[in-house]
């Protein structure tokens, strides 16, 4: 038996300078034979099963308590005082009991509550609960409900306390999870240490032992204990290594040496919890298809199911078809192309998707895979399992009725935004097809923290409608208001709807195509451009690119044009752009999923109130790539001329205005941006247009055709 005195601790741990797990925490367990932990609540402690350490632990007769908290109202502490305790008691079991129920049914804490409840079986783990009214929570001066405290001993009477932020958790743990912080001494490395050590020893074994003044310590309530207990994984040791490995990441490397990263194998496993359906809410450039075809080899590995990916555009076809052919070699899978040019599937998809002892593939586009023949040909076993990527698309009327139950089983959804825009009917389908989106989510800023993407500055610019611009967008919003009033109104006048809708459109292209953004991309590109940069310009439409590739051009700059109608080879023009740099010119082909991480600029000219499209755009230009510490993205804010000669209805100014639904986009570019006072200019034109900036967030529209 190895004795913690072996080992030498600095006296505080910070993550980012320090690796918590490596040099403090997983040296002492694999020495002590107990550990006391006082924490805040129960579900805090539900992850504690991330010790590499603790089957030794277990298995040479560890021991662990934990002191968790409850807080009671001011009359319930009363009758514990007077000795009327039944009442409180069945209070706090049945507490305890919807803890148990609650963290037994959450897909992510399910499997280690179990393992837990294993230890409580096994006689390893005793819980109590220390009882605080609302007046002594306030009075507590942090102690162990705000502060956690931990202290390690071995068999020779060594002992380490610890005291911090640090839970026991991968991300508590991990150099690349949370950013934690824990004090640190140790009995045998001097007075000053071993002072402080006694000292908090002492004061958890009164809180243990129910001594100490103030606080009421109970027994963990039995009902909730044999909840608890009937709950207990048989097989914790094998459970233990799944979510060990699932937390840390895949140590298996794939065709292309890649490995999974612990938000990526925390998602399979809430997936997977969540009876393998569910939507991965990951950041763009967070690794969804390496995730998603990761989850189609455990298929292969573990089940005969057919598997069907759909995806949004031909670009993403030829993307998703390199990986799955090289990824999936080893499997033999066989593939089948449908859509992007590929018209070979017709009586086909019925026997390529029926159970087989080969693993078969499907791979479609949403607009083929959701036409009649197609939909004719898939079989109604709810065996297949469907993957589809930019999930959101399916949620449109136009692909809805691919979200039948009865054609599929399991179901993986891939988007960094899910939820539809200002269409709620779509977003009910899609969460209610594929069983909601699992947490937990992986966002732009986590993407950022974990290093997974690259930091970035925001470079607004602000251009203006020329008055006839301006003139027309006011005439249309006037008219908009008109027609919204009347179908509000009720009237019946046929084609009211689809004149409103015209008259949006209209006016969004005003935007879209406002005149002085040609000079603000020249203007942007001369003063900031130098060689060795790669820029990517998302231009509106081929006008607009024609018009900015045409500036650009005549003023001595090289520009590579890139969209779906180009003569040459598209794939060949992002090469040249990876190998050499330059600028190139490009259209909404390339906003989802193309992967272009060599780009360090990007100049957004293509107005948009829907956020997934301008998430994806900044995403492009945030992704990973030697040499790129960095990213820069310009954005054309367009404003109405400085006094401008129409004025909107009250209305149509506060809620749909031209500088709001620039200033929606705007926003959410700068609130994760490396600049914070890129935010501050924003929200001064918030103010002097009289908007608040607060309600902007969060708001946006999903694309009419989607």
């Amino acid at each position: 038996m190895r004795r913690l005195s072996e080992l030498t601790f600095k006296t505080a741990y910070h993550k980012g300078r320090d690796h918590i797990a490596r040099d403090f925490y997983l040296p002492s367990m694999e020495r002590a034979t107990q550990l006391d932990r006082a924490v805040a609540y129960f579900r805090s402690t539900a992850f504690i099963i991330s010790w590499p350490a603790l089957r030794s632990f277990v298995a040479d007769g560890g021991r662990y308590r934990i002191l968790c908290s409850q807080v009671l109202a001011e009359s319930d502490i009363e009758a514990l005082n007077e000795g009327y305790s039944g009442r409180v008691d069945q209070e706090l079991a049945a507490k305890f009991r919807a803890e148990v129920d609650g963290i037994l049914a959450d897909p992510v804490l399910r499997a280690p509550a179990r393992v837990l409840a294993a230890l409580v079986a096994k006689g390893t783990l005793e819980l109590q609960i220390a009882v605080l009214s609302n007046q002594q929570m306030r009075a507590a001066s942090g102690r162990i409900f705000h502060d956690k405290l931990g202290i390690f001993r071995d068999s020779f009477g060594n002992r380490v306390m610890f005291k911090g932020s640090m839970n026991e958790t991968w991300n508590g743990l991990s150099a690349d999870g949370n950013l934690e912080s824990v004090d640190v001494a140790a009995s045998w490395m001097g007075p000053r240490d071993l002072e402080r050590t006694n000292l908090e020893d002492a004061y958890f074994e009164e809180l243990w032992t129910r001594n100490y003044p103030g606080v009421i310590v109970r027994a963990f309530p039995e009902v909730a204990r044999e909840e608890f207990v009937k709950a207990a994984d048989p097989n914790w040791e094998e459970t233990v290594d799944a979510l060990l490995s699932a937390e840390q990441g895949s140590t298996q490397p794939d065709a292309r040496g890649r490995v999974l990263k612990s938000h990526q194998a925390s998602g399979l496993a809430s997936w997977e919890a969540n009876g393998r359906r569910g939507i991965l809410a990951f950041a763009t450039g967070a690794g969804k298809t390496f995730t998603a075809i990761t989850a189609i080899r455990d298929s292969f590995a573990r089940l005969s199911e057919p598997v069907m990916i759909v995806v949004p555009d031909r670009t993403l076809f030829a993307q998703w078809y390199d990986e799955l052919v090289e990824t999936t070699a080893d499997f033999e899978a066989q593939i089948l192309r449908a859509g992007a040019g590929h018209s070979r599937w017709r009586g086909h998809v019925r026997s390529w998707l029926a159970p087989s002892d080969r693993h078969r593939i499907v791979l479609a586009t949403v607009q083929t895979a959701s036409s009649a023949d197609f939909l004719s040909e898939i079989p109604t076993t709810a065996e297949t399992f469907i993957v589809a990527d930019e999930v959101h698309r399916l949620g449109s009327p136009k692909y809805r009725d691919l979200l039948d139950d009865e054609r599929f089983g399991a179901r993986l959804g891939l988007s960094a935004t899910p939820e539809r825009y200002g269409d709620p009917e779509g977003t009910a389908a899609l969460l209610g097809f594929f069983g909601g989106v699992l947490e937990p989510r992986y966002t732009l800023e986590d993407a950022i923290r974990d290093n997974v993407l690259t930091p970035y500055f925001y470079r607004p610019h602000t251009v203006r409608l020329t008055q006839d611009e301006a003139d027309s967008w006011q005439r249309l919003s006037a008219d908009a208001a008109r027609l919204r009033a009347r179908i509000n109104s009720g009237d019946p006048t046929p084609g009211l709807a689809q004149k409103l809708q015209n008259r949006l459109i209209a006016r969004a292209r005003i935007v879209k195509h406002a005149s002085a953004k040609i000079g603000l991309a020249a203007d942007v590109l001369r003063r900031e451009y130098e060689n060795g940069q790669r820029w990517l310009v998302y231009c509106e439409d081929s006008g607009q690119l024609a018009a900015v590739t045409a500036a650009l051009s005549a003023q001595g700059q090289t520009v590579l044009p890139y969209h779906s109608a180009m003569d040459g080879d598209r794939e060949q023009t992002l090469r040249w752009l990876s190998r050499r740099g330059g600028i190139v010119t490009a259209i909404r082909c390339l906003d989802e999923g193309v992967d272009i991480p060599a780009v360090t600029h990007a100049l957004i000219l293509a107005s948009s109130r829907n956020p997934r499209e301008f998430v994806q755009r900044r995403g492009r230009v945030l992704r990973k790539a030697d040499g790129k510490a960095l990213a820069f993205v310009h954005d054309a804010i367009v404003l109405p001329p400085a006094e401008p000669a129409v004025v909107a209805t009250e209305d149509e100014a506060d809620h749909d205005s031209l500088t709001t639904g620039e200033l929606i986009r705007a926003i959410e570019f700068a609130q994760f941006a490396d600049n914070p006072a890129s935010a501050a200019d924003l929200k001064a034109i918030a103010l002097t247009a009289g908007i608040d900036w607060r309600r902007l967030t969060g708001l946006g529209e999903e694309d009419v055709d989607e």
